[in-house]
């Protein structure tokens, strides 16, 4: 995360208020204030909380200028003023032993101990700590394809940290990333195959793991993929971390449009993508504004003429598959080109069991054990 420019003093310098940011930014339409005021009074914890992070007013900035940069490095000040009580959020600190989705994990006996969790490899699978979780299925569907090209891979359930960082824990973030860069070298991996965005950038543009070849899970797999099996036509969620290089954006569509599958544009894509609602922790600490994010990138998937919303993003997915009573289908990328097909409506309703009756409610009090 970039910290090292002071971004409330640049924008409060350089910014022309012109409004081109405020498009599809949940924050600045509801404070009603340009950039440059905003930055010229210092914004306020719970403003900050209120940015996605996304990312989408720099990609629109004619001057390159970055808001969410701001109302990052507020967080990181909050943190340290104490303005935020940390304890509230630890249930989703990745660093933790027990968060949501460890009990997700043991409620539905989620276990991957037959795979190749430890044995040194030339190749590992990182799917993410969401799909990892709630799609246990695809990732080892995944890991098996990966197998057919790859000896004996590797599958890894590190988080790459951003949790941490979004909530304005850098120093914990970096302590994360650093795990995995020993474990990487320990077991000897010379290939990281990534199926996050999230993790992919996290990583790839760090330079401790210049050392290792860090590629997507869609150019791994690119000869393994599924020719057109139907006659849907596919809109593309573009997410967030994505936004600047676009290289899961653009490997995702060259495979689909390789496998003759019909796909059309959503009115905002690419760089100009609207967050799903995930980015930021939004959906914690803005849980309306999230659900705003959902249903607007569903509406444009149908106004675009799609049958199904595509995400690569598994958190984009899960947030999509929140909108029970949409008209289109939501699937991950993988579902369509490994023809393999999941239901994530039902994942919030999963989730939603584990904290039913006393049994459920004990385990929800284990998620605030042990305060930071």
């Amino acid at each position: 995360m970039s910290q090292a420019k002071n971004w409330a003093k640049k924008i409060a310098e350089e910014c022309l208020s012109c409004g081109e940011c405020s498009d599809s930014c949940r924050i600045l339409t509801e404070l009603n204030e340009s950039p440059a005021t905003i930055a010229s009074r210092g914004p306020e914890s719970h403003e900050a909380y209120g940015c996605a992070l996304c990312g989408r007013c720099e990609a629109v900035c004619s001057l390159g200028l970055s808001p969410f940069r701001m109302f990052e490095q507020r967080r990181i000040k909050a943190v340290k003023n104490g303005e935020i009580d940390l304890h509230e959020y630890q249930y989703l600190f990745p660093d933790r032993a027990v968060t949501v989705m460890s009990l997700f994990k043991e409620f539905y006996n989620i276990d991957y101990s037959d795979l190749n969790c430890s044995h040194p490899a030339d190749t590992a699978f990182l799917p993410g700590c969401t799909m990892f979780t709630y799609s246990p299925k695809l990732t080892r569907q995944v890991y098996e394809t990966l197998t057919e090209l790859y000896e004996n891979p590797l599958l890894f359930d590190n988080c790459c940290g951003i949790p941490m960082y979004h909530i304005g824990l850098p120093e914990r973030g970096d302590k994360i990333k650093a795990e995995l860069r020993e474990k990487v070298r320990q077991l000897g991996v010379k290939r990281l195959v990534i199926a996050c965005p999230n993790c992919f950038y996290q990583f790839s543009n760090e330079d401790s793991f210049k050392d290792v070849e860090i590629i997507t899970v869609y150019e791994a797999l690119l000869e393994k993929f599924d020719s057109h099996q139907s006659s849907e036509v596919y809109s593309i969620h573009d997410s967030c971390p994505d936004r600047f290089e676009g290289i899961f954006a653009k490997q995702v569509r060259e495979a689909l449009d390789r496998a003759g599958y019909q796909r059309v544009e959503m009115k905002h894509h690419g760089r100009e993508s609207v967050c799903c609602g995930s980015s930021g922790q939004l959906g914690h600490f803005r849980p309306e504004w999230a659900t705003e994010h959902e249903v607007q990138n569903l509406d444009e998937a149908k106004a675009a003429g799609a049958d199904s919303l595509l995400a690569y993003c598994h958190a984009c997915v899960l947030n999509f598959g929140n909108i029970a009573d949409s008209s289109i289908k939501v699937r991950h990328a993988l579902n369509v080109l490994l023809n393999f097909e999941e239901n994530y409506d039902e994942v919030k309703i999963e989730a939603a069991k584990m904290f039913e009756g006393e049994a459920g409610e004990a385990r929800y009090y284990r998620l605030f054990e042990d305060p930071e």
